[in-house]
């Protein structure tokens, strides 16, 4: 089969998947399992691993750090850049690549916007989880993906 089309037919089972996983428990924006998957599945097994990791270590402080923020900072333009700032240190002390960045300020905005700020621990967890699941499935299908050469 042709590397596109299999890409395709990859990417897509991934994204079903994961997205039917997150319906069938029940997370409140499905959606983001998904996007993981998508954004997984767009490399080779060995960098696929790396990207997940990356995304899940920048998700993780993206939303820890935004549910801080939204508890105990007052929000303004001004702390969102700080904040972005800080999470972007944070990344470069502990010697993350550049796309854990990335992924932590995707994260974080979507967090700190998200209209039910009572709940913000909950909002972040779930989008933690939102991810997670995402790059779970999405290297689940790349692993077990006929003609996948063996690393």
């Amino acid at each position: 089969m042709k590397a596109s089309i299999s890409s395709s037919l990859q990417i897509a089972l991934s994204a079903v998947l994961a997205l039917a996983t997150a319906q069938a428990l029940q997370l409140p924006d499905a959606y983001w399992a998904p996007i993981s998957a998508i954004v997984c599945s767009l490399e080779a097994f060995d960098r696929a691993f790396e990207t997940a990791r990356r995304r899940l270590i920048g998700t993780l402080l993206g939303v820890g750090l935004a549910a801080v923020q939204v508890s105990f900072v007052q929000q303004s333009l001004l702390t969102y850049g700080l904040c972005i700032g800080l999470l972007g240190w944070l990344c470069y002390a502990a010697r993350l690549h550049p796309s854990s960045l990335r992924f932590g300020a995707i994260a974080f905005t979507v967090v700190v916007t998200e209209a039910d700020q009572a709940a913000i621990w909950l909002t972040a967890a779930t989008r933690f989880i939102d991810v997670a699941l995402g790059i779970l499935v999405a290297l689940l299908v790349i692993r077990c993906w006929p003609g996948r050469s063996q690393s």
